[in-house]
């Protein structure tokens, strides 16, 4: 293994430990010391990969997007139809809530700090973009195709993930309030109509 290949394992390891720590502690309550402990390494390892803890920080929201932005071109990578598309993209968003939880929460903690921390608000910013820029790709190609109704692709793909958010927002606060599994399937029904010509 290289020494590149190890200084990337070892980054990894020590951004999961602190997606770990967010999840447990919070934003405002977890240590450099607690990743090191959670990621079995030295502070000192810690500080020779990442200069502060926000510049950690902005590794975890990087690695979050990441891998979400991941899972999508995977799932929708292959499929040309654009309902089907735009149906994968609606059930990975919500999967990603249900499966990965933390990952999520750590979004969550983030928001926090939007007002005191003008680069974490442009980092979630640029990701919500990369996000909508997504599913508008899709609505628009569906729309060209013929396929969807003609709608402003942009704000249709904002009120999408203006949806995913609320309702998994509402899940995460009190995970009895309603099915999430059922919940999925029914916004995505509604949203897919709103489509139809």
């Amino acid at each position: 293994m290289s020494k590149h290949d190890v200084a990337a394992e070892r980054k990894e390891q020590i951004v999961r430990a602190t997606v770990e720590c967010i999840t447990k502690h919070g934003y405002h309550n977890f240590s450099m010391q607690d990743v090191a402990r959670t990621a079995g390494v030295s502070k000192g390892i810690i500080h020779y990969y990442f200069l502060n803890k926000d510049e950690l920080m902005m590794c975890v929201l990087d690695k979050v997007a990441g891998d979400i932005e991941r899972v999508l071109g995977e799932e929708m990578g292959s499929i040309s139809d654009p309902w089907r598309r735009l149906e994968i993209f609606i059930e990975v968003c919500f999967d990603i809530v249900r499966n990965t939880k933390e990952y999520y929460q750590v979004n969550m903690d983030f928001w926090t700090q939007i007002n005191q921390k003008e680069e974490i608000r442009k980092v979630i910013a640029a990701h919500y973009a990369k996000f909508r820029e997504a599913a508008a790709k899709v609505i628009q190609d569906g729309v060209d195709k013929g396929a969807f109704r003609k709608v402003d692709a942009g704000a249709y793909a904002s009120f999408i993930i203006a949806v995913i958010d609320g309702l998994s927002l509402q899940w995460l606060f009190d995970s009895k309030v309603f099915d999430y599994s059922q919940i999925s399937k029914t916004a995505s029904s509604l949203i897919l109509t709103g489509l139809k010509n």
